[in-house]
């Protein structure tokens, strides 16, 4: 059992550090293109954030508490909290920074704006970067065993 959550959850971290490395490496490619093809792209990561996400955290959260249950570690681990800490930050990065961000993106792009367009993407880099980051330190606190 424990091998099967594992593998589920190493999986969901990779999904979510796959697609966030796939929208950094490819948002500003978007971004260069026709606008109706830049809010195409940007429609997307809203489904991402909405749903993609959602849906991947939850799988994150479940085999990880799975995880503590099936074994010997005590919920007082540093990292379990780094983890659990990291889906939340996350889920709230989406909801309250991402979503807004590139709702407006949209709208400016539809709407003709480049500048405001420019504006919200340029406000999403530093956060995406920061979410990344903070996937990349759970990632390392879960395989350091932080405070185990």
């Amino acid at each position: 059992m424990r091998t099967g959550l594992l593998v589920l959850h190493i999986t969901g971290v990779a999904a979510w550090l796959g697609a966030n490395v796939v929208q950094l490496v490819l948002s500003p490619r978007f971004a260069r293109e026709p606008a109706t093809v830049a809010a195409a792209w940007t429609r997307q990561t809203i489904w991402l954030g909405q749903r993609y996400y959602n849906v991947v955290g939850a799988a994150i959260l479940v085999t990880g508490v799975a995880l503590v249950l099936d074994g010997d570690w005590s919920w007082s681990a540093g990292f379990i909290a780094v983890g659990i800490t990291v889906v939340i930050v996350g889920g709230v990065l989406g909801a309250l920074a991402f979503a807004p961000l590139a709702r407006s993106r949209v709208a400016a792009l539809e709407s003709g704006d480049p500048g405001a367009a420019g504006r919200a993407q340029a406000r999403m880099i530093p956060l995406a970067l920061l979410d990344t980051a903070l996937v990349l330190t759970a990632v390392l606190a879960m395989v350091d065993k932080w405070r185990a």
